[in-house]
C-alpha cells in the first residue's frame, strides 16, 4: 500500500528516532530487541510459579525464577542502547556516505514529499511494516538489512519470483551484479508490493530501467541473469532500453 508520511506507522517510526528514520530502523533491529521480546515473555510465564514460592516462603527458588528473565531484559536493554548510539557510523560503513550526506538523506525521510510503501510482516493481520521510502533523491528499501541508495546511482529495477523467495533486483553503478532484497511480506502481496516500489521509484527516476528484460542494440538481456553484463555495457556508454513503467497510464510500455 502506498501512504504518505501522515500514516500511523510512520509517525510512531518517526517519534522512536527522535526525527530519524534512520535511527529509528536501526534501533528496531538487532539481538537487544530479541532479548528484550523474549525476556519479557519469560519472565511473564515465570511469574506464576514465583508468586507460588513467595507465598510458600521458598524465596530463593522465587529468585531463581525470575532473576534470569530480568538480567536478559536488561542485557537486551544494553544491546540496543549500543547499537542505537552508534547508527549514524553504521551506516557510514555500510553505504559509504558520509554524515552531512546521510543528515541530508534523514532531512528528506522526514521531508513532505516522502513516499511511503507498506505492508504486512508474517503473520500479521493488517498492514504493519513499511518495506520502502522513496524521497526525491533516495531509496531506503527495509528489508532484513536497511539498503539505501541514490536515485541517480540506481540504472534498473525489477522483481524475481524465480525461486520460493520473491525478491526485489537493483543494479547500480556502484555494483559487480544485482542486488537481491527478500521480500518481507505475505506470500499473496508479494508482486504488488514489488510494483509499488517499483512504481515509486521510477516516478523519481524516470530515467531507470524497470523490468527484468533490458535491451541493448537489439540485443535482449535479463537482469537477473545478465546483470554483469549490462553493467558493463552501460559502463561502456551504450544505450540500454527496457520496459518501463507508465506512470500517467498506470502499465507498462515499451520505449525503444
Amino acid at each position: 500500500m502506498i501512504a504518505s508520511k501522515e500514516h500511523k506507522i510512520y509517525q510512531k517510526l518517526l517519534k522512536k528516532g527522535d526525527g530519524s528514520i534512520l535511527k529509528a530502523i536501526r534501533a528496531d533491529k538487532g539481538a537487544g530487541s530479541g532479548l528484550i521480546a523474549g525476556g519479557i515473555v519469560l519472565l511473564v510465564f515465570a511469574l506464576i510459579p514465583a508468586v507460588f514460592c513467595l507465598f510458600i516462603k521458598e524465596y530463593l527458588i522465587a529468585a531463581v525464577c525470575i532473576i534470569p528473565w530480568i538480567l536478559m531484559i536488561v542485557l537486551g536493554i544494553y544491546m540496543k542502547n549500543k547499537r542505537t548510539a552508534d547508527w549514524l557510523s553504521y551506516y557510514m560503513k555500510e553505504t559509504g556516505f558520509t554524515e552531512n550526506e546521510l543528515k541530508q538523506i534523514d532531512r528528506e525521510l522526514a521531508g513532505p514529499s516522502v513516499k511511503l510503501v507498506i505492508c504486512k510482516s508474517p503473520g500479521a493481520a493488517t498492514e504493519n511494516f513499511i518495506y520502502g521510502f522513496v524521497t526525491e533523491h533516495y531509496v531506503l528499501v527495509n528489508g532484513v538489512y536497511p539498503y539505501l541508495k541514490r536515485l541517480e546511482d540506481i540504472i534498473a529495477i525489477a522483481y524475481s519470483d524465480s525461486t520460493d523467495i520473491w525478491c526485489m533486483l537493483l543494479l547500480t553503478k556502484q555494483d559487480k551484479d544485482y542486488k537481491a532484497i527478500n521480500l518481507f511480506t505475505d506470500t499473496a502481496r508479494k508482486e504488488t508490493l514489488c510494483w509499488e516500489v517499483i512504481q515509486e521509484v521510477c516516478h523519481a527516476n524516470p530515467d531507470i530501467l524497470c523490468g527484468q528484460e533490458i535491451v541493448c542494440e537489439g540485443q535482449h538481456y535479463i537482469l537477473e541473469r545478465d546483470a554483469a553484463k549490462l553493467l558493463q555495457l552501460y559502463r561502456e556508454g551504450r544505450t540500454l532500453e527496457t520496459v518501463k513503467y507508465d506512470i500517467m497510464n498506470g502499465a507498462f510500455k515499451k520505449e525503444m
